[in-house]
Formats: C-alpha cells, sequence, structure tokens
C-alpha cells in the first residue's frame, strides 16, 4: 500500500466550512425575525401591499437558503395578499408561518 492513498484529507477545512456555514444560517434566521414582525404588524394594520412585498422577499430568502417549508407560507401568504383574501385569512397564513419559523429555527438551534 502506497502511503498516499493511506492519507486522511485535512478535516480542519471541513470543521470551518461546516462552522461558516452554521454561522451564516443562523444570522440568515436571526434576519429574518425582524422582517417577520413586520409582517404581522402590516397584517394587523391591514396594509396588504406591505404584506406582499414583506412576504415575497422571506419567501425569496427561504427559497434561496433551502427552508423549502417557509418560502411555501410565505408564498401563500404573498399569494393571498395579492388575492385580495381578506385580513382574517392573510392573518391565519402569518400565523402558520410565523409557527414554522419558530419551529425551524429551535432545530436550528438545537442543532448546533
Amino acid at each position: 500500500m502506497n502511503a498516499t492513498e493511506n492519507k486522511l484529507p485535512d478535516l480542519r477545512k471541513l470543521n470551518q466550512r461546516l462552522a461558516f456555514n452554521s454561522v451564516r444560517v443562523q444570522a440568515f434566521l436571526e434576519g429574518l425575525s425582524p422582517r417577520l414582525d413586520s409582517l404581522v404588524e402590516a397584517v394587523s394594520s391591514g396594509n396588504m401591499a406591505e404584506v406582499g412585498r414583506l412576504s415575497h422577499f422571506i419567501y425569496r430568502c427561504c427559497d434561496v437558503y433551502g427552508y423549502e417549508e417557509l418560502a411555501t407560507m410565505a408564498g401563500e401568504v404573498c399569494e393571498a395578499a395579492a388575492g385580495c383574501e381578506t385580513q382574517d385569512v392573510v392573518g391565519r397564513k402569518v400565523i402558520r408561518l410565523v409557527g414554522a419559523f419558530a419551529r425551524t429555527s429551535n432545530q436550528a438551534v438545537a442543532a448546533t
């Protein structure tokens, strides 16, 4: 057996990359929290244009970061706001989105 065949990869770089990705994901989730607060406020005040704008932003961010469930729910909020659904219907969709975000955040924290 050749000595180069038995050489283990340098795991330090992998550990650094994993740590960086973990920090990046945590920063994403922390940055999403104020957006969700603004979304709840927009629904409460009946500002459906702002609901649409914020939910679309949240949808795109979650889609990019691979949070499919959150992206789907944010898309439903966006569609409900654009479709002139009642404030009550849009509000329920926002509550579901906030609940899913809380579960996702808790899972991310537990994984670190």
